[in-house]
């Protein structure tokens, strides 16, 4: 889905910081809620047109909101409408298969994304609502801080060329790792779902 990240961003750039603002807030809104967009490295190409520690504040705010945003409105849509029986089973039985079958999950889901549209998982497992979205908005702002101060820390002691190359390395290590984290907990998951 970088095309249509790319795309949002395109779009809104001509509105200034406020719609390099509103696209960072969509790009996380449709993460949270329609397919993974892979929101962080949409985070580090926004932050890469101001380096600032103001920006890379207002960045995660943004960030933060928007995930708290997309996964309540998810969680509600699923609480007030349901699912299909067998779409709850199937996520019920996903659950089951993971590190932790609660809250916990959240967290760990940020280092290693195996769980997605966990609005939805929330509901369908009625996991407290509250503790779910204090795990996921502070898992989230916890790794855009270190992503945006790494990212800094280039700026600051490179010249902005290279920084602009460095922070694109860590933004390919941050999906490199997520997916390959992500893929040895699935595998992880289907060998005990084989058992």
């Amino acid at each position: 889905m970088p095309m249509l990240g790319d795309a949002i961003i395109s779009f809104f750039a001509g509105f200034g910081t406020g719609g390099m603002l509103l696209a960072l807030f969509l790009i996380f809104i449709i993460d949270s809620m329609l397919f993974p967009m892979v929101p962080e490295f949409f985070l580090l190409v926004i932050y890469s047109t101001n380096p600032s520690a103001e920006w890379g504040i207002i960045l995660i705010a943004t960030a933060a909101f928007s995930i708290f945003i997309g996964n309540s409105l998810l969680y509600f849509i699923v609480k007030k409408l349901g699912m299909p029986h067998f779409i709850r089973r199937l996520m019920r039985g996903y659950s089951e298969m993971m590190v932790t079958q609660d809250e916990k999950m959240l967290l760990i889901n940020r280092i290693a994304p195996v769980l997605p549209y966990t609005g939805a998982f929330i509901a369908v497992n009625e996991w407290s609502y509250r503790k779910s979205i204090f795990y996921i908005v502070i898992g989230g702002v916890a790794k855009f801080s270190i992503l945006i101060a790494l990212s800094a820390t280039f700026y600051r002691l490179f010249e902005r060329g290279i920084a602009q190359k460095a922070t694109f390395i860590l933004i390919v290590v941050t999906i490199a790792a997520g997916m390959i984290l992500s893929y040895m907990r699935k595998r992880k998951i289907d060998g005990k779902r084989g058992k």
